[in-house]
């Protein structure tokens, strides 16, 4: 995401680094830790592959929270917490083709609620 984040930024003629804003360190400790999960997702597939998309999705789903907290944002919240749980149960009770199923579904409601409640803090 980082290398897409300095093209989007070059795009926009925005300073992704910018030294100014106080947050620029603390958005790239929100995707140096997500480095870190992705060692825990390789792990899984080397040694678990059939669970491999469960955990995945569940590394997704965590990586949320701090948004929440950066954006000031509920919506990050709710769905940091709810997105690994469904993805947990979800994954030892049904097919990874249903899990990826409910999961589209959950990120369209989740942008759209985003949505909402960008629109209505404004």
């Amino acid at each position: 995401m980082l290398p897409l984040s300095w093209f989007v930024g070059k795009w926009l003629n925005v300073d992704i680094f910018s030294k100014e804003n106080p947050l620029t360190n603390l958005g790239f400790l929100f995707t140096c830790n997500q480095l870190i999960y992705l060692l825990i997702v390789m792990w899984v597939f080397s040694a678990v592959p059939e669970k491999m998309l469960m955990v995945y999705t569940m590394v997704f789903g965590a990586h949320l929270l701090p948004y929440s907290w950066r954006y000031k944002l509920r919506t990050y919240f709710v769905f940091a917490i709810l997105i690994p749980i469904l993805a947990l149960v979800l994954g030892h009770m049904a097919s990874m083709t249903y899990l990826s199923l409910v999961m589209i579904f959950l990120e369209i409601v989740f942008a759209m609620l985003l949505q909402v409640e960008l629109n209505a803090n404004k």
